[in-house]
């Protein structure tokens, strides 16, 4: 009786599997709860893709960098493939600003290919909004408008992308400043 215990132990887990990801699928993505997140972005070189992706279906996320000189901001679309990553340097929290310099990261899931601007200085993003979303602690808001001039450089091969001037509506994650990392307040 004990050896048969791993043999139906090892047929529950596809199983359970197939329940887990059916409940997932279950549950509709939206980028913002309540509408309004977007990504609109025109690849071409290595690979050509026209992004135009609205808030159903788009996952995105973001937050500080741990040392607080840069918020990322990120999308992903399972159907598509993709994972942008915008890293904007100087932009506090609920604040805007234009001619902030930005980074681009692209990744290609499923096949391995990595693309990133190399350095902050790449891009140049406005920010037109960074407010505090309604419902949620600590949750941005963040919208605005970029642009990179130069080739986004394949990592660890030979080749490139460019992007054509992009517009993004995310959610970030942004912690009260007086707020230690392990969410206790200062006093």
């Amino acid at each position: 009786m004990n050896r048969l215990l791993p043999r139906i132990a090892l047929l529950a887990v596809p199983a359970l599997l197939a329940g887990a990801a059916a409940l997932a699928a279950e549950v509709p993505v939206e980028c913002i709860p309540g509408g309004g997140g977007r990504l609109q972005l025109a690849v071409s070189g290595d690979f050509v893709a026209d992004l135009d992706w609205g808030n159903a279906g788009t996952q995105c996320d973001g937050g500080p960098r741990p040392a607080g000189d840069a918020l990322r901001l990120m999308f992903n679309r399972d159907d598509e493939g993709l994972l942008i990553v915008i890293g904007i340097t100087g932009l506090a929290r609920g604040a805007s600003g234009s001619g902030l310099l930005a980074n681009v990261t692209m990744v290609r899931q499923g096949l391995g290919l990595f693309y990133g601007t190399l350095g902050a200085d790449a891009c140049v993003v406005e920010v037109e909004g960074n407010v505090a979303e309604p419902g949620f602690t600590d949750a941005y808001r963040v919208s605005g408008h970029g642009r990179c001039e130069a080739a986004i450089e394949a990592i660890g091969r030979e080749g490139e992308i460019r992007i054509a001037p992009f517009a993004f509506t995310g959610l970030a994650y942004w912690p009260d400043e007086d707020q230690h990392e392990d969410g206790a307040a200062d006093d």
